[in-house]
């Protein structure tokens, strides 16, 4: 049997029950959630999921999505994919990145510019604003999967990249994903 897939994103008010909804809506079409993030943003909850099934199946998910969004009060988008690929390209190596500093504006457009301009795709990033405890200081924390292309000399890189975080008053981390 040759699956297809299908890309899903919705937001809505967060209650409790939601992911419950979604996820017996897609078994009820003899599909599975292959992937997925989920999280509650302010007061919505936001979800991206990948799902996968016979090519029926996928179609009939397509065609009850209204269905879906009206009896759920979520905003709900879909698209078409095709198999994911296995892991990271075998030109690129995957890296761990992780940022913490007072929060400003404009700190993850100015990472994510300076991986662009190296040809780095960002693979997951997730953010964080927050309190430090005690003094209430606004702090930021990211953390980024990033593919590095294994042409590209690491120590400069990891130079270039030290620097940026000076600029920003950030402290990185930055060392290879271990590959399971």
């Amino acid at each position: 049997m040759d699956k297809s897939f299908l890309v899903i994103s919705a937001m809505g008010s967060d209650r409790p029950g939601i992911v419950d909804e979604f996820s017996r809506f897609v078994l009820e079409r003899n599909c599975g959630i292959e992937d997925s993030r989920m999280a509650v943003l302010g007061r919505e909850f936001a979800f991206v999921a990948l799902l996968s099934g016979n090519t029926d199946g996928i179609q009939q998910v397509r065609s009850d999505i209204d269905m879906l969004a009206g009896k759920s009060g979520l905003i709900v988008t879909e698209k078409m994919t095709t198999r994911p690929a296995s892991s990271t390209a075998p030109d690129q190596i995957p890296f761990r990145l992780l940022g913490t500093g007072m929060d400003h504006p404009g700190v993850v457009q100015r990472f994510s510019r300076f991986l662009h301009e190296r040809g780095i795709n960002i693979g997951n990033l997730e953010t964080h604003a927050y309190n430090a405890p005690v003094t209430g200081t606004p702090l930021f924390h990211f953390e980024m999967v990033i593919e590095v292309p294994s042409s590209l000399p690491v120590s400069a890189f990891q130079d270039a990249l030290e620097g940026i975080a000076d600029e920003e008053n950030v402290d990185v981390e930055f060392a290879p994903v271990a590959l399971q």
